[in-house]
């Protein structure tokens, strides 16, 4: 196995993306440069119907390109990279990330702890602006999942004094992570199919393993959110797979007393509260999730049999809301 700090492989799930690879290649390429040790680039193209293969090849002749004939979306096409990877240490990023020159170094070093498993860098806006989604320290609050607010400074704060900055998951799209552990916890899986909640579920798993997600703000990308997504899909279907897959990770992963006595009631309340103001989206998503319940309760099943640890996703964020609060 490669120690930590030398080879790493960054993959590129890519559809019909061909605007975007041609203004962020080039800085991956940079940053590949700086980093100064074997650093392969692999585009997996989901059978995009754009230029961007010839792109690639003509522009990009150093960049592996992987091709799927048939789409298949984000989760497989990120699998199909990683099983072309040829180094222990993997990158993901979303054609859509642009990457400073020197954001690899500083993920990479907290590998030199095994239990690590995941780290996010610092995700931020064209502006400059860092992005919520670098760093979550979450709490139950009725039933569903709240993550707490933070700014640079105490982040900075924090590892001016020696303290890793543990957070539940690190964003699908910029994230530093171990192949080994990826392969050992099956990857994403395909419940949430066609996006979200993936990245937010592996991590989790990860942490009933006992293998810790960390956010490392020394690194940074920047994310301007002009992917897939949202060019192929309408706004209110986003919102519902979005809130559909909240069910399905807390269906997955809460206690049964925290369902019955805390989700549950949660969700009546919301309910009540999106009819009221005329907004069926909850509902719709409510629907189509509990259409999913055998499959949930069978998933859930198999996964507490797999995992190392029967603490319910309440402890796991408590445990790392506690060191949090510890090093205050």
């Amino acid at each position: 196995m490669n120690m930590p700090g030398s080879c790493v492989s960054i993959i590129i799930p890519n559809y019909n993306g061909e605007a975007l690879l041609k203004k962020n290649l080039p800085a991956v390429l940079e940053a590949s440069k700086t980093y100064g040790r074997p650093a392969e680039i692999i585009v997996v193209d989901d059978a995009s119907t754009d230029k961007s293969v010839d792109l690639i090849t003509t522009r990009f002749p150093s960049v592996k390109l992987v091709r799927q004939e048939i789409n298949k979306g984000f989760a497989d096409t990120v699998h199909t990279g990683i099983q072309h990877a040829i180094h222990e240490y993997l990158i993901l990023l979303n054609s859509d990330v642009r990457p400073y020159p020197d954001f690899i170094a500083p993920l990479l070093t907290h590998f030199k702890n095994p239990s690590i498993f995941a780290v996010s860098p610092l995700v931020c806006s064209p502006d400059g602006t860092p992005q919520t989604v670098s760093w979550n320290l979450g709490i139950i609050k009725r039933g569903s999942i709240k993550f707490r607010s933070w700014d640079m400074k105490e982040a900075k704060n924090r590892v001016e004094k020696g303290q890793t900055l543990k957070s539940l998951f690190a964003s699908g799209g910029s994230v530093a992570l171990r192949k080994t552990m990826f392969k050992k916890l099956g990857g994403f899986l395909p419940l949430y199919k066609p996006f979200y909640y993936e990245d937010v579920d592996l991590c989790t798993r990860a942490w009933f393993n006992g293998w810790e997600t960390l956010f490392e703000p020394q690194s940074r990308v920047i994310h301007n959110h002009e992917g897939v997504i949202r060019k192929h899909f309408d706004a209110r279907r986003i919102r519902t797979i979005r809130l559909r897959n909240r069910f399905f990770f807390l269906w997955l992963y809460l206690s049964r007393k925290g369902i019955l006595a805390s989700h549950v009631p949660g969700i009546a309340y919301r309910l009540l509260f999106r009819t009221l103001q005329l907004d069926m989206t909850y509902l719709i998503a409510l629907a189509q999730a509990g259409f999913c319940l055998r499959q949930i309760v069978s998933v859930r099943s198999l996964l507490r049999s797999r995992l190392n640890s029967a603490r319910p996703l309440e402890m796991i964020l408590l445990d790392i809301e506690q060191t949090f609060s510890n090093s205050e």
